[in-house]
C-alpha cells in the first residue's frame, strides 16, 4: 500500500492496549522460526498463544490465544485477547499481508481492506468489483463504522504504535487486532517466513510450512548460483532523491542483504543502519559515480525526468551504459507497485530479478518487478 510504503521509508525502516507481565502456567512447545525475529508460537494441548515482539519501534510484547472453539479456555487467560481458529472473516491493513491469503487459498476470507486502489492482485482485485471485499478506511486509518458493521473475526495490522485507541474500541466490541511486524525483519527470508502466522491463524499450518521451504530452497539456490558464477562483481547504489532528500538503505538492511546475496558489492555496505537512511548530496556525488548499477532512483518514469532533478548524472557511467533499474513501473491495473505487494512475500523472485540485473547472461529472462528505466 502506497501510503504503508512512504511511511516505513522515512521512519528508517523501521495497538490494543499494552500487554505487560502476563505469566502462562506451564511451559508449551515453542516453536521458534527459522529466519524471523518478530514471532513465536507457544502450543499447549487446548490452545496456543501467539507472541508477536517488536511490531513497531518501542513496543512491548504482545501475547494472543489462538483458540479453537471445540477446547475450553483456563480462567487465566481472560486478560489475554483470543482469536478463533480457524479464521473465517479478516480484515488486512497492508497489501503485503495478502498475497499469504492468497498462497493458503483463502483469498475469500477477507472482507475488508483500506484503500482498496493499491491492491494489484487479479485475484482480490475481482473480489472488489464483485463486492465481496469492503472498502475499510484511507491509509492507515480505518473507518470504525465500517468495521464494525462487518464485525470481522479479526483485524490483523500493520502498525505505528499510534493506533491503540482505535483498536480499544475494537476490542470492546470482540473484534480482536493482531500486529503484523514482517515489515520490521531484517531478513528477507524473515519476512517471508509470516506466511507461518497466517497458517496458524487459518489452520493450514502445514501448507505454510511448506510453501515457506519452497521460497527457502528457491532463494538459496539462486545464492548458491552466484557462489559459481566467475564474472566480475559489480557495485552496486540504490536509493534515491524523495522532496529535497536522498535516501539509501543501510548496510545491514534487508535491502543490502538482498544485494549482497544476488552477488554485488553494495557501495553502503560499511553503514551500520538496518533502515533507510538520509544521505547528504556530497556523499552521493562521491559514491554514484563509482557505481556500475544504480537500482530504484525514486518515482521517475524515465531517465529524461531523473536527469532533470540530477543534471549531474549524464556525467555517469549508470546513466551512459542504462544500468538504471526500478520496481516502481510494475503495476497493477489500478496503480498499484506489485512490488510494494508481492516482494515481502517472494525473495526469492526479488533475488532472481537481481541477480540477473548484475549477472544479464540470459536474454530470455522475465522480470517479476524491476525494469530498466527507460
Amino acid at each position: 500500500m502506497k501510503y504503508r510504503l512512504f511511511f516505513l521509508f522515512f521512519l528508517g525502516m523501521f495497538v490494543s492496549c499494552k500487554q505487560t507481565g502476563h505469566k502462562i502456567t506451564g511451559s508449551g512447545q515453542s516453536l521458534q522460526p527459522q529466519f524471523a525475529q518478530g514471532f513465536e508460537l507457544k502450543k499447549y494441548a487446548d490452545f496456543d498463544i501467539l507472541i508477536v515482539k517488536n511490531a513497531y519501534p518501542g513496543a512491548p510484547q504482545y501475547q494472543y490465544v489462538l483458540h479453537k472453539t471445540q477446547n475450553t479456555l483456563p480462567d487465566s487467560l481472560s486478560d489475554l485477547p483470543v482469536i478463533k481458529i480457524p479464521v473465517q472473516k479478516i480484515l488486512v491493513t497492508s497489501t503485503t499481508h495478502l498475497p499469504a491469503l492468497e498462497m493458503l487459498g483463502v483469498s475469500n476470507k477477507l472482507i475488508a481492506f483500506p484503500h482498496t486502489k493499491y491492491v494489484s492482485s487479479p485475484v482480490f482485485r475481482r473480489l472488489i468489483e464483485e463486492g465481496k471485499i469492503k472498502e475499510a478506511g484511507k491509509g492507515m486509518e480505518l473507518n470504525t463504522e465500517v468495521v464494525l458493521s462487518l464485525q470481522p473475526d479479526l483485524i490483523m495490522r500493520f502498525s505505528s504504535g499510534n493506533e491503540h485507541l482505535q483498536d480499544k474500541v475494537f476490542n470492546q466490541n470482540n473484534i480482536p487486532t493482531i500486529y503484523n511486524a514482517d515489515w520490521m525483519e531484517n531478513n528477507p527470508l524473515g519476512r517471508a517466513e509470516w506466511i507461518k502466522v497466517f497458517g496458524w491463524l487459518f489452520d493450514k499450518e502445514k501448507k505454510a510450512y511448506q510453501i515457506f521451504d519452497t521460497i527457502v530452497s528457491r532463494y538459496q539456490n539462486i545464492k548458491t548460483k552466484v557462489l559459481h558464477d566467475s564474472l566480475p562483481v559489480p557495485r552496486v547504489f540504490q536509493g534515491g532523491l524523495f522532496g529535497d532528500k536522498w535516501f539509501v538503505p543501510g548496510g545491514k538492511s534487508y535491502a543490502a542483504q538482498l544485494i549482497n546475496d544476488a552477488g554485488a558489492k553494495y557501495l553502503w555496505n560499511k553503514d551500520t543502519h538496518t533502515g533507510s537512511v538520509q544521505v547528504n548530496f556530497e556523499n552521493v556525488l562521491l559514491s554514484l559515480p563509482q557505481a556500475d548499477i544504480w537500482l530504484n532512483p525514486g518515482m521517475y518514469p524515465d531517465k529524461q525526468n531523473l536527469l532533470k532533478s540530477f543534471p549531474a548524472l549524464s556525467k555517469f557511467k549508470v546513466y551512459q551504459n542504462d544500468k538504471i533499474y526500478t520496481y516502481n513501473l510494475t503495476r497493477g491495473v489500478t496503480g498499484g507497485v506489485i512490488y510494494f505487494e508481492q516482494s515481502n512475500a517472494h525473495p526469492d523472485w526479488v533475488l532472481e530479478d537481481l541477480y540477473h540485473i548484475f549477472y544479464p547472461v540470459d536474454k530470455q529472462y522475465q522480470f517479476h518487478f524491476y525494469q530498466q528505466l527507460p
